[in-house]
């Protein structure tokens, strides 16, 4: 048996390649989704199977077929089933006496860029069709972002978030029905937009900022932060700090005690496809945090009201956790976090004295493993002429290890 797994492009069969169209035509049995198999069917046995553990299960009774062809949208190497479906077969029993072949098609991507006299090996390639993916945050760092994208709403919720955050001056190309007869491409820019016209459930957009920038280093200055008199962890305390939280990229974190918000939107620069979430109690936090994320647009920080450990329960399971506040309930917030994930990553700032003497009881009362850092930072100012250094309250960071034990 030969398994061809196909990526036919953008759906029209005058896209496909010369390889894929001879490899079809060749095939005794067709395996897709039936809009991908109507323009080949002839005589051919079709199976309207697109899930892999269906496909599989095709699979295991077409022994005595001689070639099989499964059909899958646009190149099979784009944010495709086919990825998952190729460890199915290579895990399947029939493996070992088939030959197994898979052909790219055109991606999206290819087809729409070149319809914009576009090169695409600058852009940053993304989908929100069918996954949270944080748009705004990777809008805002690269020049050029392409989007695989359903339904009209969505479209709508971009236009939205980007006014909201102050960035309505980018560019939004909009391919719908790509390489068909009907296909439609159109541009719009949020700030001057009137009524979006009506679209194809499946589109995809290739977005541009010209004033995009990397805002993934350390070091937000302190000034950039709308303030008040709620507390806030000044610069050169929380660069330290989320670099002993060893975030990743899609990273889950628990600020508590958020306060001004300060930790949650740097951290939010480094989990471009993680999320914050910024735990406060108090109103006016909440109400600051907010004013914070539009200026930043950190649109991958959701503030949370209500005091941990109990408003907890309701977010999702953290990889990482910052305490700059407990509101007397450390212990009880390390336990918490424990039971959800025992891997978790904690890193506590503690000023007081009886916050450090709390959280190295626990520490030897578990007899945990901890890392801890002393930290005394004084900044200068002028006065009277004069480049004199003031001194800030010292910290304790404490990155605890609760899987290293003594």
């Amino acid at each position: 048996m030969h398994i061809y797994l196909i990526g036919i492009g953008m759906g029209n069969p005058e896209s496909l390649t010369i390889e894929a169209g001879k490899a079809i035509r060749d095939a005794d049995v067709l395996i897709g989704a039936a809009r991908m198999t109507e323009p080949f069917r002839e005589e051919k046995k079709v199976y309207h199977d697109y899930k892999a553990e269906e496909i599989v299960k095709v699979l295991q009774v077409q022994e005595s077929i001689s070639k099989i062809a499964i059909l899958m949208s646009g190149d099979v190497g784009f944010y495709s089933g086919a990825k998952k479906l190729i460890k199915a077969i290579e895990k399947a029993s029939f493996y070992k006496e088939s030959e197994f072949t898979v052909l790219p098609g055109i991606s999206s991507v290819v087809s729409f860029c070149a319809k914009l006299h576009m090169s695409w090996d600058d852009v940053k390639l993304i989908s929100v069709h069918g996954r949270e993916a944080n748009l705004v945050g990777y809008v805002r760092r690269y020049p050029k972002v392409f989007a695989l994208m359903y339904g009209r709403e969505q479209l709508l919720d971009l236009v939205e978030r980007l006014q909201e955050y102050d960035m309505g001056y980018v560019k939004i190309h909009v391919g719908q029905k790509l390489s068909y007869p009907d296909e439609s491409v159109f541009t719009i820019i949020p700030d001057e937009i009137g009524d979006i016209p009506n679209i194809d459930p499946l589109y995809v957009v290739l977005i541009e900022n010209d004033k995009a920038c990397d805002d993934s280093l350390y070091g937000i200055s302190d000034d950039e932060f709308i303030r008040t008199k709620i507390p806030m962890t000044k610069s050169d305390v929380r660069t330290l700090s989320i670099a002993k939280l060893g975030l990743k990229p899609d990273s889950v974190l628990f600020d508590i005690g958020a306060g001004t918000g300060s930790i949650s939107i740097e951290a939010s620069r480094k989990l471009i496809d993680g999320r914050v979430y910024a735990i406060e109690r108090k109103t006016e936090a909440i109400e600051l945090i907010n004013k914070n994320i539009r200026k930043f647009a950190a649109d991958n920080v959701s503030p949370v009201e209500g005091k941990a450990p109990l408003v907890l329960k309701k977010l999702p399971v953290p990889t990482h956790a910052f305490i700059g506040g407990s509101g007397g309930n450390m212990e009880k917030i390390i336990d918490f976090l424990l039971a959800e994930n025992p891997d978790i990553r904690i890193v506590i700032n503690a000023t007081a004295l009886n916050t450090i003497g709390e959280v190295s009881e626990i520490i030897r009362k578990r007899e945990w493993e901890a890392d801890i850092t002393s930290v005394s930072i004084a900044k200068s100012r002028e006065i009277g002429g004069y480049q004199m250094m003031t001194a800030q309250n010292p910290v304790y960071i404490i990155a605890l290890e609760p899987g290293k034990k003594h």
